[in-house]
């Protein structure tokens, strides 16, 4: 099929199949180095080609500028690429992006050329017709076999095939943190909020911690490496934790503080997030009275009140989570029907408490058995294991959890602190700070995808070709 040219995601490199149609990729297959001693790498160097780049074919390596897509599928045995076209402004602000799409790992972006130790480089510069491409392709990088990261490796972004305009600079991050997330073992997948996807729209892309699909453009496939992949939490097993995002920014449209609302009411919420929104629910005075899944878009989200919402006083909290178990809040107070003077006009259980009816506050201590988010008094019950567990979020490079927790994947993979769970002790010799922590996220986000495994892929789909 031909290569057509697409929105934000890098545009793909056509590996063809003897006999069958071929499936565009922005990859090319290669075998995992022969050491691994070192680890890998923590540093991305984002060259904008200042004086031109060359590249020659040879086992991949940043440090010395060879690269195993060269010399192979048709491709020259040597390159030059032309400077970064665009102006300066332009280069900073995707240097800027870059680093922000990558600051939830302990990874550093840089400008300047490393002097010593490991690193992966992409070239953010050129044309795809340097390497024998079409004028469509916007990039391509080597992937290795077992979806290891490579420990030092070039990937290239041609940035100036990237056309001027308001998406110029989205567009341009999406290629390069896309053809970086190669070389960190990443394969593509059939969702379009992350940044390995070929899918349009959705807004802005990043690494989404969820289980998802692979695939490209016709449907979906199962991963190189699994049935699924989560490319959080393998960037996260692989680097290792680095700044915890921040939580969404929620903003209630309506109603207004102090506002006198209907029997029925809707509070209109709108969110801006980079991240996906796993969650919004609506508590007024200490109970849970509306929930929504998150969606994607910037339509605001419509949280419906029954009639059963007892008059008086109504303290609202709008709680927003996200797929890494982020939890933002917002509050405001208003008013309906007569307030309150003493709890017979209140649900059961609940007292009359300055004209509100309240239900009495939650008590169930971190990491102790729930059923619901009113009865704890962190006001968050996540299922682990299948079992309700009185939580509040966390992040492997934050503060701990506390004693007995460990911050590790909930069955809906977000981040909580929960019971530590014995994995039989740790054999690594190579381990990084958080790195236990991540690979303990990743085996618990494992294991709760098998719970609720189906299948993937679409038999009447061509499989990527794998060119070892």
């Amino acid at each position: 099929m031909p290569v057509g040219k697409r929105w934000l995601v890098p545009a793909a490199l056509l590996l063809s199949t003897a006999g069958a149609a071929a499936q565009p990729l922005d990859y090319v297959v290669v075998d995992p180095p022969h050491t691994r001693a070192g680890g890998g790498a923590r540093t991305i160097y984002l060259n904008r080609c200042a004086g031109g780049c060359a590249a020659t074919a040879g086992d991949d390596s940043a440090a010395r500028d060879t690269s195993s897509i060269l010399g192979r599928d048709n491709t020259p045995a040597s390159v030059a690429l032309d400077p970064f076209v665009w102006d300066q402004a332009t280069w900073d602000a995707v240097v800027a992006c870059t680093r922000a799409r990558y600051a939830p790992w302990d990874i550093t972006v840089v400008t300047d050329e490393p002097t010593s130790g490991r690193y992966v480089e992409v070239m953010v510069a050129g044309v795809p017709a340097a390497l024998g491409f079409a004028a469509n392709t916007l990039g391509v990088a080597p992937l290795t076999s077992d979806c290891s990261p490579l420990p030092s490796a070039l990937a290239f972004a041609f940035a100036n095939a990237h056309p001027q305009g308001e998406t110029q600079i989205e567009e341009l991050c999406t290629t390069v943190i896309h053809e970086a997330g190669h070389l960190f073992g990443l394969d593509h997948e059939f969702d379009c909020r992350d940044p390995m996807t070929y899918l349009p729209a959705c807004g802005t892309k990043v690494f989404v911690n969820r289980s998802l699909p692979c695939g490209e453009l016709m449907g979906e496939r199962p991963c190189k490496c699994g049935d699924t992949q989560n490319s959080f939490t393998r960037l996260t097993a692989a680097i290792g934790a680095g700044t915890a995002p921040a939580a969404p920014a929620v903003t209630v449209a309506v109603p207004a503080p102090d506002a006198t609302v209907a029997s029925r009411f809707s509070v209109f919420a709108l969110v801006d997030s980079p991240r996906p929104i796993a969650e919004m629910a609506l508590w007024i005075n200490g109970r849970v009275w509306a929930r929504l899944p998150g969606k994607t878009g910037a339509a605001p989200y419509e949280l419906r009140t029954p009639a059963e919402v007892p008059d008086g006083n109504l303290d609202l909290d709008v709680r927003t989570r996200d797929d890494l178990g982020n939890v933002s809040s917002v509050t405001l107070t208003v008013h309906k029907g007569a307030a309150c003077v003493d709890a017979s006009t209140c649900l059961d259980g609940d007292a009359c408490v300055g004209g509100a009816c309240r239900a009495p506050a939650g008590t169930t201590a971190l990491g102790a058995a729930c059923d619901a988010d009113e009865a704890c008094a962190s006001k968050l019950c996540v299922q682990a294991g299948g079992v309700g567990v009185c939580s509040t979020p966390c992040y492997p490079a934050g503060a701990a959890c506390g004693d007995g927790l460990t911050c590790r994947a909930a069955d809906d993979e977000g981040l909580a602190c929960l019971v530590t769970i014995d994995e039989g002790g740790c054999c690594s010799t190579n381990q990084r700070p958080g790195s236990a922590l991540a690979l303990g996220a990743l085996a618990a986000a494992l294991l709760a995808r098998r719970r609720r495994s189906r299948g993937h892929g679409t038999p009447s789909m061509q499989q990527p070709t794998e060119q070892n």
